[in-house]
C-alpha cells in the first residue's frame, strides 16, 4: 500500500472513530454503585497484564474511585455501552506557605474504536466549576502516574509535563509531587529512583511509530528506562495558559477530524 493510501485509510478510520456518538457523565465517588464499578473495572481488565489477583486488584480499584474529592467521568455509546471513563481526585497541598490543588488521573482507559473522540477531551472541562466552588481560585496542576503510551498521550495533549527527575520543574513542585506519590503509593514508592514499583503493566505499548512520538518515548526512558519492571513515572501538568491552548488545540484537531 503506498504511502497516500496508507494516509488515507489513517484519516477515513479517524473520521469514523470520531463522529460516533458519545455521551459523557460525571459521577461524584459518593455516588458509585458497585455495580458500576465493576463496569469499569472489568473494561480497565483488558488493557493491564495483571501482576497481582483479580480480587486484590478490583478492592484497590473500588478503593481509589470511592474516596473521598474523587470523581468519576465515564463515556457511553448510542447503545449505552461503556466505552471509557477517566477519574479525578482533587488534593489540597501546601508547601512553603504556597497552596496549590493537584488534580490526580489516576484511570484512563478508553476503548479504540473511541480514542482520539473530541468528547474524551472536552467533557474534562465540565469538572472546572465544580473545582472553583469547592477549592476557589488557586495554582493547579494535573498530576497522572505514567507508562510511556500514557506519557506520550499527555505530553501531546497538554504540551508540557514536569517530572522530579527532570530539569524543568521548579524545586517546589518536585518536592509537592514527590510528597504526592509517596503518600498515595505507600511502600510502592521508590525514595531513590523516585519511581512506582508493583504497578500493572499496560498493554499494547510501544505501537505507533512517528518522529514526535519516538522523541517523546526517548525522553520517558531517561527517567524510567526499566519501566518493563511494573515501574510507573510520576509527572505533573501545570493549569496555565499555555496548557489550555495546548489542549484546545488538540481538541480542534480531533473535531475537524470528524469533518
Amino acid at each position: 500500500m503506498s504511502t497516500v493510501s496508507t494516509e488515507q485509510s489513517q484519516r477515513t478510520d479517524t473520521r469514523s472513530r470520531t463522529s460516533k456518538k458519545l455521551f459523557a457523565k460525571i459521577i461524584e465517588s459518593k455516588d458509585a454503585s458497585v455495580p458500576l464499578l465493576r463496569e469499569m473495572w472489568h473494561l480497565r481488565l483488558a488493557f493491564l497484564t495483571l501482576n497481582i489477583s483479580e480480587q486484590e486488584d478490583f478492592a484497590k480499584f473500588q478503593d481509589y474511585c470511592t474516596r473521598a474529592n474523587t470523581f468519576l467521568i465515564t463515556f457511553r455509546d448510542e447503545h449505552k455501552a461503556l466505552q471509557g471513563y477517566y477519574t479525578f481526585m482533587f488534593k489540597p497541598v501546601e508547601h512553603l506557605n504556597k497552596k496549590a490543588l493537584l488534580i490526580h488521573s489516576k484511570y484512563y482507559y478508553v476503548n479504540t474504536g473511541f480514542r482520539g473522540h473530541p468528547k474524551i477531551t472536552s467533557a474534562g472541562w465540565s469538572i472546572l466549576p465544580i473545582i472553583l466552588r469547592r477549592y476557589g481560585l488557586k495554582r493547579m496542576y494535573f498530576v497522572a502516574f505514567t507508562f510511556p503510551s500514557s506519557f506520550i498521550s499527555l505530553s501531546r495533549t497538554f504540551g508540557k509535563v514536569y517530572t522530579i527527575q527532570g530539569e524543568n520543574a521548579s524545586d517546589w513542585e518536585k518536592v509537592v509531587l514527590e510528597n504526592f506519590a509517596q503518600e498515595l503509593n505507600g511502600a510502592d514508592w521508590d525514595t531513590q529512583l523516585k519511581l512506582i514499583l508493583n504497578q500493572n503493566i499496560p498493554q499494547g505499548e510501544n505501537k505507533t511509530e512517528t518522529s514526535k512520538i519516538n522523541q517523546l518515548r526517548r525522553q520517558y526512558l531517561q527517567f524510567n528506562p526499566e519501566w518493563e519492571k511494573g515501574r510507573s513515572l510520576p509527572i505533573m501538568m501545570r493549569f496555565d495558559w499555555a496548557m489550555i491552548k495546548s489542549v484546545l488545540s488538540t481538541s480542534m484537531r480531533r473535531k475537524k477530524r470528524t469533518g
